[in-house]
């Protein structure tokens, strides 16, 4: 962290002072998924939020990090998800595992920090800081798709997963946890899963049978799967949340 230290401190400043890097304070609960809403931007620009800590300073410095793991994540992410059940004809599903994991490059993580300009940062009670940047080293191109609402307002592709030449699309989802970027982790991340279900070619799956002994009728059946796939181009184009189901989603693309 010491190499982009010195940023982070011109950065910090800036608050409380009237710059050219909108600073806003948010008291008032308004949704923080609209603070997070970036969709006005060229496509280089991201946004990453923090979580809440007990000083300003220790919000920024890691909604920065978010942000840039957001452009490290789509250069390359690399997903391994492994999958075993066992089941019983008499009493039915007897054990379940699934291990998930996510792996990307962060040796370049100060390097991006430092290559950020700053467009804003907000501090809103439920999300901690959010700052929006953006990364130089990237055209100003459009986004990958414009999300459209249905009759009730609700994002269209919750129903049908969006289609755009060149863009493969993936939708997640996951609970509300105490902290938001928790819940829009677990969301971002079963988004991405399911981008690897709907078109990885590396798949392994091995199934096994056998009858209990001593009676023809009553079978043991074992599942194996494993999943492996590299994403590239990989960012959340949308998100939304369900207050009567108290669940986050999550709208992600890859390049295809």
């Amino acid at each position: 962290m010491t190499k982009w230290w010195p940023i982070l401190i011109l950065i910090l400043s800036l608050i409380g002072c009237s710059t050219s890097v909108g600073v806003l304070e948010r008291n008032e609960y308004e949704g923080p998924l609209s603070l997070l809403d970036i969709t006005q931007y060229p496509s280089n620009v991201y946004v990453g939020l923090s979580g809440p800590y007990s000083t300003k300073e220790k919000m920024v410095e890691v909604a920065l990090m978010s942000c840039a793991k957001g452009i490290l994540l789509e250069e390359a992410l690399a997903l391994d998800s492994r999958f075993v059940m066992r089941e019983d004809s008499d009493k039915g599903l007897t054990s379940f595992a699934l291990k998930e994991h996510a792996y990307y490059d962060d040796t370049s993580l100060a390097k991006v920090i430092e290559e950020l300009t700053i467009i804003s940062i907000t501090f809103e009670k439920d999300a901690g800081a959010i700052v929006c940047a953006e990364y130089g080293k990237k055209e100003k191109n459009s986004r990958a798709l414009k999300v459209t609402l249905d009759s009730f307002g609700k994002p269209t592709w919750l129903k049908n997963y969006p289609t755009k030449e060149g863009y493969l699309f993936g939708v997640g989802n996951s609970r509300s946890y105490y902290y938001l970027n928790d819940s829009l982790e677990a969301s971002d991340f079963a988004a991405a899963q399911n981008i690897l279900d709907l078109y990885s070619e590396h798949l392994f799956s091995t199934s096994i049978e056998t009858n209990r002994v001593g009676s023809e009728n009553s079978m043991d059946r074992a599942v194996y799967q494993a999943q492996r796939g590299l994403l590239q181009g990989f960012r959340i184009v949308d998100r939304y949340y369900d207050k009567e189901e108290d669940t986050y989603w999550s709208l992600a693309s890859i390049r295809e």
